[in-house]
């Protein structure tokens, strides 16, 4: 088997953005409204499939691909512990304005009222960012059911926004957002953004966005049911630094992948950087993976063949293409499901409060 290159899919959606993804991907103009990339996706979106699902050059699916040779696809170790699918999404995100505040449920929530074994804790790699964007990350102080409750019906950003921690982002950082915190991206922030494969989402702010949240906001369960999903008690400082990587994308050259996530991502997914020392090769090993090339030009060697690496290339690497060497002066992402030997996890490492459907197409 050999990598294959994924072809340009852009994505519209009710939030603006897009023009740093045309920038990186080329590919035909775009409204807008294009904010989101899903790449070598096996994910559908919510109530829109085959939406989100990526294909191939020959137009034909990547997940039925897999389904036709998981073993091959993912490696018989991966199928045996996760079965025949990639536990994993990765996706380039670009915000042209601040997206609402929202979180995603965690796999326990999940279990119980949506039939899924899968959350949704994501994490970003800052690829560009103004001077002044910044996200806000959970809240700073408690914050009580009703009040929540209230807050969401009143529509009251400030009052959301006021309530939680802003932290600055940077070109480089990294950022885990784990299910069940409430977060908003701020405008001029570009994302690879990696997370479990699903696309659940709970809004709290929809005013002034081309969403009615009212219906759409929730998950089809309803608010009294979909806000015991949010962790209302706050992140500490610390809790909130321990989930940032700062300047992780600006590593030095290694022969092997370099980690660039918080410890916090590990049970959901993995994102390495790679980056080949002059006149040496970085390895990359056997496994289903996403690799993202964001920048230079550079060679990915198979066992029979070498595959030329340009500034936005996306492959989806099969298990069976064996080992890999990448060379040159690329620079890019490998995108990869979390290790089979480590112990699966119910419930993301910043918990949200116990709780006492359906998918929405909200940001990610």
């Amino acid at each position: 088997m050999r990598p294959l290159r994924m072809p340009v899919a852009a994505m519209e959606h009710f939030y603006r953005g897009g023009a740093a993804i045309a920038d990186l991907r080329g590919g035909p103009p775009r409204c807008e409204r294009s904010p989101e990339e899903w790449l070598a996706s096996t994910t559908a979106r919510s109530g829109a499939e085959p939406a989100g699902l990526s294909r191939l050059e020959d137009g034909s699916l990547l997940r039925d691909a897999i389904a036709a040779d998981p073993a091959a696809w993912l490696g018989p170790v991966h199928v045996e512990r996760f079965g025949a699918q990639p536990e994993l999404l990765a996706k380039l995100l670009h915000a042209g304005e601040r997206l609402p505040v929202h979180l995603h449920p965690d796999r326990a929530f999940a279990g119980r009222h949506l039939g899924c074994a899968h959350g949704k804790t994501e994490a970003w790699a800052v690829l560009d960012a103004e001077d002044a964007t910044t996200v806000h990350l959970g809240f700073r102080v408690p914050v009580e059911r009703g009040e929540l409750a209230g807050l969401v019906e009143r529509q009251d950003t400030a009052g959301l926004l006021e309530r939680m921690h802003e932290v600055p982002l940077r070109t480089g950082d990294t950022v885990v957002v784990p299910a069940g915190v409430p977060h908003a991206l701020g405008a001029g922030a570009f994302v690879l953004e990696v997370q479990e494969p699903t696309d659940f989402s709970i809004l709290l702010d929809w005013r002034g966005y081309a969403i009615d949240g009212p219906s759409e906001g929730h998950l089809g369960l309803g608010f009294d049911v979909a806000l015991d999903a949010v962790r209302r008690t706050p992140l500490s400082a610390a809790e909130v630094e321990a989930l940032r990587v700062p300047a992780a994308l600006a590593a030095a050259p290694a022969e092997g992948p370099r980690p660039l996530l918080a410890p916090a991502a590990a049970p959901f997914f993995r994102a390495d950087l790679l980056r080949p020392p002059e006149g040496a090769d970085t390895s990359v090993p056997a496994g289903f993976g996403v690799l993202v090339v964001l920048d230079g030009s550079g060679t990915l060697r198979t066992a029979d063949t070498d595959l030329r690496l340009a500034r936005g290339d996306v492959l989806a690497l099969p298990h069976g293409a064996g080992p890999l060497r990448m060379s040159g002066a690329a620079t890019a992402v490998l995108c990869r499901p979390p290790d089979p030997a480590l112990e699966r996890t119910s419930e993301p490492a910043a918990e949200p409060a116990a709780a006492t459907g359906a998918d929405t197409g909200a940001p990610h």
